[in-house]
């Protein structure tokens, strides 16, 4: 079995533990070199979510606040 394959395998074993009955997400693990680029790509992936993260949480403590100050109807 190539390395590649030995690791994909290994990933999707781990993945199943992690996420039950979620199909582990196809990535490129055949090198060093390509699961470098996997790992940049997922960071960039992880900042962009935590952004969004973090946006969406501003908006509803600004909600949640306006409208405890909000008259009553």
């Amino acid at each position: 079995m190539a390395a590649g394959e030995a690791a994909r395998e290994d990933f999707a074993r781990h993945w199943q533990a992690e996420f039950p009955g979620e199909p582990a997400p196809r990535m490129e693990l055949g090198s060093v070199r390509a699961m470098e680029r996997e790992l940049e790509r997922c960071r960039r992936h992880l900042r962009r979510l935590q952004r969004a993260l973090a946006e969406e949480r501003f908006k509803v403590g600004y909600l949640e606040a306006a409208l405890a100050r909000a008259p009553a109807p």
